[in-house]
């Protein structure tokens, strides 16, 4: 059984607020994969910060899947997310029906393609100026 400090150990914070997926959603850059759809975008707030929002809608199933679907997502995330993302963006996994299905290797294999993609040509700029700060403690300009 896993200590609750390492599950906590980089909190990601979540988007909860309509306005940010659909502000996401309009910059349409955006990969897909056979398991999920990952959108990108620049963040408003804090320069520093990562962001994730789920989201699974009806195609992928009935509710029980639909939740499922999210778990794997958020756990696909807790595991590669932070030492993968550019700090500073905002993301949305969008479920797909292939989701729930899926081996969780390949979910992760996926992510990892997807970020590998979207990655935005400034970016090593971006992770080396933010590298060293925990999440939440970087400067706001």
């Amino acid at each position: 059984m896993t200590k609750s400090s390492d599950h906590n150990k980089h909190k990601i914070p979540t988007l909860a607020k309509r306005r940010d997926f659909l502000r996401i959603a309009a910059t349409r850059k955006k990969w897909v994969a056979p398991g999920m759809i990952v959108q990108m975008a620049e963040g408003t707030e804090d320069r520093s910060a990562i962001r994730v929002g789920y989201t699974a809608s009806k195609k992928v199933g009935n509710a029980v899947r639909r939740n499922r679907a999210k778990r794997r997502l958020r756990e696909v995330v807790r595991k590669s997310l932070w030492d993968r993302g550019v700090r500073g963006h905002d993301y949305v996994l969008i479920a797909r029906s292939a989701t729930v299905d899926m081996s969780f290797d390949q979910l992760i294999r996926d992510f990892n393609w997807c970020l590998k993609r979207l990655k935005p040509s400034n970016a090593r700029e971006l992770s080396a100026e933010t590298a060293d700060q925990a999440p939440g403690t970087g400067d706001k300009a």
